[in-house]
């Protein structure tokens, strides 16, 4: 585990972060020449900052609201904690949505510094390609009412506990058809399989939870 501190916010990045990272760079850059190990270096390198910049726009908005946050980086993602801290409703929703927005942000400033940048044909440009393509589908991904994603506890925060069964069907409701669209637009099983198991463990709630 590596642990550092930035802009005073506690970092903490778990083994399996970086390992994750790599199997989806392998799994679209050839791994059996240098050249492409490489490029799955940049693709984990572009992932780490761009999962960083999401949840520091979580944990910065939510240090705007009196929080002490703290940052983890895990698997695909991560999370910002923010303990004994409570937020208010539209608090809430501006510390998720903080999140995706920044990322959004940086995707956009990727994107014109490839196209408008006098930047050589070089690993330079591969790093600013994958930056972009992490950062705007992860962004858009996190947007999708599926719960706990960014989009569905936006979803929740906004209908509120009175709704949370509706709030619930909902999220299976967009789980399984993003999982749909997503694989027939991509071709790739990650994202299904990730939606997949999230309307899962809504399901489970959902059935489990006796409801007035």
């Amino acid at each position: 585990m590596i642990n550092f501190r930035l802009f005073g916010i506690p970092v903490s990045v778990l083994p399996w972060h970086w390992l994750i990272l790599a199997l989806i760079g392998g799994m679209s850059i050839d791994a059996s020449s240098r050249e492409g190990l490489l490029l799955i270096a940049l693709f984990v390198l572009a992932g780490f900052v761009s999962v960083l910049i999401h949840e520091f726009g979580h944990a910065l908005t939510g240090r705007i609201f009196g929080a002490r946050p703290e940052v983890v980086l895990h698997g695909m993602g991560g999370y910002a904690a923010f303990p004994n801290s409570r937020f208010s409703r539209l608090q809430s929703i501006a510390v998720t949505a903080a999140g995706p927005g920044i990322q959004l942000i940086l995707a956009g400033i990727a994107f014109l510094i490839l196209y408008f940048a006098p930047l050589p044909d070089t690993l330079i440009r591969e790093f600013f390609w994958f930056l972009f393509l992490v950062s705007f589908f992860w962004a858009l991904i996190n947007l999708i009412p599926v719960y706990p994603l960014d989009g569905g506890q936006i979803m929740f925060s906004i209908m509120g506990p009175a709704r949370r069964k509706l709030a619930l069907q909902i999220s299976i409701g967009a789980a399984v058809f993003g999982g749909a669209f997503l694989f027939l637009w991509l071709h790739s099983m990650i994202f299904p399989i990730i939606l997949g198991f999230k309307a899962y463990e809504n399901y489970k709630e959902l059935t489990n939870t006796r409801w007035p």
